[in-house]
């Protein structure tokens, strides 16, 4: 009986510290992010790119930018071997643009829907069509 009460217990915390989209980022809102990736995570469930971007002051802030998991990336053509996302602060690494939500809570996050790499490749991450994001990478 305690092993069952402790099984229960222990699986609500695990399926609670999953989150919605929704909860964390505005689906009604665009933003689109050009930068240098500084980092990333190739981590389950999701794993994360930050990117340095430039505000209109030319002051850099890095934005952790959520996304889909290893293998989703994989399926996408992204992959940790093959180095198809070159992070370098430095700036050796070349100019992504993500389009995604922001977070609600107004920090620096936000959930990549897809990505220009720097050679011009978009990889659609995420499925969108319901959503009004900028069709051409360029903010409204």
């Amino acid at each position: 009986m305690v092993f069952l009460a402790l099984t229960l217990v222990l699986s609500t915390r695990l399926v609670g510290a999953h989150h919605a989209a929704q909860a964390q980022f505005d689906l009604t809102k665009a933003v689109v992010l050009e930068g240098r990736c500084a980092k990333m995570e190739w981590i389950n469930p999701h794993s994360y790119m930050h990117l340095s971007v430039k505000d209109r002051s030319g002051t850099a802030k890095t934005w952790s930018l959520e996304t889909v998991g290893p293998t989703a990336l994989r399926r996408a053509g992204l992959s940790r071997g093959d180095k198809s996302i070159k992070c370098d602060p430095l700036g050796e690494g070349g100019t992504y643009i993500v389009r995604g939500f922001p977070a609600r809570d107004g920090t620096t996050t936000a959930l990549i829907a897809d990505l220009k790499l720097p050679d011009g490749r978009i990889v659609k991450l995420l499925d969108v069509q319901e959503f009004q994001l900028p069709s051409d990478f360029k903010d409204k």
